[in-house]
């Protein structure tokens, strides 16, 4: 059997279910009918399932108890209505406000009802009886009420700014309107809240053409003009319009030296400049050139084109770099951008002077049929030189073949193709002698230099006593702090006796002599003679510096148990070196990527490029720079060394990407990765 309940809330009815049948909550099956809100309250309807054995005895009392439930809800309904009722009567004698096409009109309430009230927004301005009101207060019919609103004009603005560079001049103009408001309307209520709306705007006057032209005069904006977006911007809003541009300047082109003849294309991977514009310090050809070949025309660039900025002032445009050519021995211009050989022989450029230097060509090795070779211009050797045999060149010296147990010797560039097997190279000629001498003449005067300031502490401290004579403190210094001193010495007077330097032979050997080796410093009476020592030196080393010729480049592809040494750049082109001496007062590069570089010791001025370094094994290698050089390999091996002026740095574990140098708080820094 199915009963039906009602109830103000689920629970009620289910109470009653359970309480009318006498079973638990859990046994009872109900389904929700109807769920009504009327005003206050709220009614459910449930239809609830009867357990079979209690049908006909609980009938009875569930129709009973339906009846009951109906009855109450019935009562309650008439309450609701009759205080709805009552409120209203209430509602009615209450005074009253409304809004109305922006006037305020308020009834005053009946009998003891309670006067109206207006509550006023903050934007609203409200006189009440000639006293300003803000938030709420009350109101009646009599009262005199007066409403202000705060008045926004209409406002135009303008603003021009101007590029850093002062290329272009941009437009922003925004207009605002004045707005002028009445209040909103609302209904009668017994408390209102006074709210406005906008009534009527007014804008500012556009701006014309003429006063933006007259704003750009006044900042100083006269060139470049754009009219037709100063006409497009002027009716509406606008930011940041472009109104004026300038003209930028066009730099101009440099002049080109065009090479006509062949160059050894490895040379062009040396030395780059900041603009990667290869460097070349000298040039020379890979073959001869024949009397009236041309050997480089010069293309003329030009002074490029100034430009103007927005305020008329003028932008210079970089002129392009002139080249100035010059011609030497064996060569002639015979236009001023074109130079022609007038000999036969290899054409040749120094800083952007040519020259065509004789050539002896030998066809075949150089050997005990040929003899040694003294030539003052270029040689080419189209084989080998062999064992024993000697070749020196005024110039450049090509070899197309290999190098075995000889010397080679020239002023200009070496280039050798084959290989270098216990051989001596000198690039340079002299010059490589007068490096040497340069270093170490700078090595000795840096020593003097620190070897006076310890002296100076000492004495200033007293650290040896009264007794000890100046002459007697420099030997003690010499032999436990400056042991390198007295070999640097010898070095000197090797190197002044290799160049034949006779006006360095007559000052500074006898001063070495008397003063700095043996038993010499003992004769020095007061440490203020080596400041004189030092000026000697330094004359001596202005006098070398200007007697050096440009440096020279030495190429080659493979050397071992050799010594190789060149006044400028030595460039490795193929396979590397083992356990040979590589000196070059400029730098060495490896440039083939199967180039390693095995024992032995490389030496450089500037920097070292290499891409494998020492061995699995550990063979040692040395890699030497001065203290502003840089060190760069792409693989090393234990047992590599890298050397940057005094300090020193022993490779333990193989690594790759590795970068030495000396950092600005004069550490050496090793960047390395495990390989």
């Amino acid at each position: 059997m199915k009963a039906i309940f009602k109830g103000t809330s689920i629970d009620k009815c289910i109470d009653d279910a359970c309480e009318l049948f006498n079973i638990e909550k859990h046994d009872l099956k109900y389904n929700i009918l109807e769920e009504k809100k009327i005003l206050f309250k709220k009614k459910f309807v449930l239809e609830v399932t009867i357990p079979d054995n209690e049908k006909e005895n609980k009938k009875n009392e569930v129709t009973s108890e339906c009846k009951k439930i109906d009855e109450e809800v019935k009562n309650e309904e008439e309450d609701t209505v009759k205080y709805i009722e009552e409120s209203v009567k209430l509602n009615e004698k209450q005074g009253t406000v409304k809004v109305k096409d922006g006037k305020i009109i308020v009834k005053n309430p009946q009998e003891d009802g309670d006067f109206a009230k207006i509550i006023v927004d903050k934007s609203i301005m409200l006189t009440l009886n000639g006293e300003n009101v803000n938030g709420q207060v009350q109101v009646t019919e009599n009262d005199k009420l007066k409403v202000d609103f705060e008045k926004v004009p209409p406002t135009r603005h303008l603003d021009i700014s101007v590029s850093e560079e002062k290329m272009e001049a941009y437009i922003s103009i925004n207009y605002t309107p004045g707005n002028e408001y009445i209040l909103k309307d609302c209904e009668e209520k017994n408390i209102v809240l006074l709210e406005k709306k906008v009534f009527m705007q007014k804008y500012s006057p556009k701006y014309t053409i003429e006063e933006i032209e007259q704003e750009l005069s006044k900042l100083g904006i006269v060139y470049g003009i754009i009219k037709e977006n100063i006409e497009n911007c002027v009716e509406n809003d606008c930011t940041n319009v472009l109104i004026a541009k300038g003209d930028e300047a066009v730099d101009g082109q440099d002049d080109i030296l065009e090479y006509k003849f062949p160059i050894d294309e490895k040379f062009k991977k040396l030395v780059e400049d900041e603009t990667g514009r290869v460097d070349f310090k000298s040039i020379g050809s890979v073959k001869a050139v024949k009397i009236g070949d041309i050997i480089a025309i010069k293309r003329n660039g030009n002074s490029g084109i100034n430009g103007k900025d927005v305020k008329g002032k003028v932008k210079k445009a970089k002129p392009g770099k002139k080249i100035k050519i010059r011609v030497g021995q064996g060569c002639k211009l015979e236009d001023s951008n074109t130079v022609v050989a007038t000999i036969y022989g290899k054409p040749c450029v120094k800083n952007n002077t040519f020259y065509v230097y004789k050539v002896h060509e030998v066809r075949s090795d150089v050997d005990l049929n040929t003899g040694n070779i003294k030539f003052i211009g270029d040689i080419i050797i189209h084989g080998s030189v062999k064992e024993g045999m000697e070749v020196t060149a005024g110039n450049s010296i090509v070899i197309l073949k290999d190098v075995e147990r000889s010397t080679i010797q020239a002023t200009g560039d070496i280039n050798i193709d084959g290989n270098i097997i216990a051989a001596n190279i000198i690039g340079g000629g002299e010059d490589v002698n007068r490096l040497k001498l340069l270093e170490n003449l700078t090595n000795l005067k840096n020593d003097i230099v620190e070897l006076i300031n310890t002296v100076e502490e000492i004495k200033k401290f007293n650290l040896l006593g009264d007794d000890k004579r100046d002459g007697e403190i420099i030997k003690v210094l010499i032999e436990n702090k400056f042991k390198s001193l007295p070999k640097t010495c010898l070095k000197i007077i090797t190197g002044i006796t290799l160049i034949g330097d006779t006006n360095a032979d007559k000052t500074i050997v006898p001063i070495i002599k008397q003063k700095l080796v043996g038993l010499g410093p003992i004769t020095i009476k007061h440490y203020s003679e080596l400041s004189k020592i030092l000026d000697v030196l330094e004359y001596e080393i202005i006098l070398l510096k200007g007697e050096l010729a440009l440096p020279v480049n030495l190429k080659m592809n493979y050397c071992q148990d050799s010594k190789i040494n060149s006044s400028g750049d030595i460039i490795v082109a193929g396979k590397g070196e083992y356990i040979s001496d590589i000196i070059a007062n400029g730098g060495v590069y490896f440039l083939d990527e199967k180039g390693v570089a095995r024992g032995g010791l490389i030496k450089a001025k500037k920097e070292i490029k290499c891409k494998t370094v020492g061995s699995i094994g550990g063979v040692c290698t040395k890699l030497m720079v001065e203290e502003s050089g840089h060190i760069w390999a792409e693989v090393a091996y234990p047992n590599t060394m890298f050397v940057l002026g005094q300090r020193e740095f022993l490779l333990e574990v193989p690594s790759k990407n590795i970068h030495a140098y000396i950092d600005n708080k004069g550490e050496l820094i090793v960047d390395r990765l495990l390989l």
